[in-house]
């Protein structure tokens, strides 16, 4: 019987996030497309999912954003997860600057509506060799699927974090990371701390400054994700 790998979704993206990752493991694996419910803050959206779980330990796995509510999730129902995969995440709370900045974004779209991500902003979340018109245009496509009532919940409920270091320090199931050295949406420091405090963490950077790594980087992904179901 094939395992199942629960898979939940970054910032305005949908299934089709997975669409390149799909080929290298849906022969190995039954792939379960979670969404992010609507106006959930992080412990209402853990408790939906573990609802969604009922008794079953999960193989979790989340990119971005999908990736903090993984951890989360884990740190509140560390019985209900065999093992979690974080992509292109790192689980602290977000630099005042960011959060300065998205708040001014969600008065300026509650008040004059969602326009959508732009295609500049789409080019910085992916690698140099890339930003081409398909990874382009396929990020903007889930962005417009999902419209400003998503961008509105999301930015308003997931904004607050807090700082998941010292709970993932003593996680008892085996748990990976993956990122890109050149991230600029991850914290290197924070993971640098993290990288000696528990055997049951693994910590693995890629090279590059892509952030869509399941977009960008699958075969490399899919041969990560296939030794981390294997230990």
């Amino acid at each position: 019987m094939r395992k199942k790998l629960y898979l939940i979704p970054g910032t305005m993206c949908t299934e089709e996030l997975w669409v390149k990752l799909i080929p290298y493991l849906s022969n190995s694996f039954e792939l379960v497309y979670l969404d992010i419910p609507r106006e959930k803050n992080f412990d209402e959206l853990a408790e939906h999912y573990s609802e969604m779980f009922a008794n079953e330990k999960v193989y979790l796995m989340g990119f971005s954003l999908g990736g903090y509510i993984a951890s989360y999730f884990s740190m509140l129902h560390p019985e209900r997860v065999e093992k979690l995969f974080v992509i292109s995440n790192s689980p602290t709370s977000l630099p005042k600057e960011e959060l300065n900045q998205r708040d001014d974004i969600l008065k300026f779209v509650k008040k004059n509506g969602y326009q959508g991500i732009s295609r500049n902003r789409v080019v910085s979340l992916l690698d140099g060799h890339n930003q081409t018109d398909y990874f382009v245009d396929l990020v903007i496509k889930m962005d417009k699927e999902l419209g400003g009532d998503e961008f509105i919940s999301q930015y308003q409920f997931t904004s607050q974090r807090v700082d998941l270091f010292q709970a993932l320090s003593h996680v008892s199931f085996i748990t990976h990371f993956y990122y890109s050295d050149g991230d600029r949406l991850i914290n290197p420091q924070w993971f640098n701390k993290l990288r000696t405090v528990n055997p049951k963490l693994s910590i693995i950077s890629t090279s590059g400054s892509g952030h869509m790594l399941p977009l960008e980087k699958p075969c490399e992904l899919a041969s990560y994700i296939k030794s981390w179901i294997e230990l």
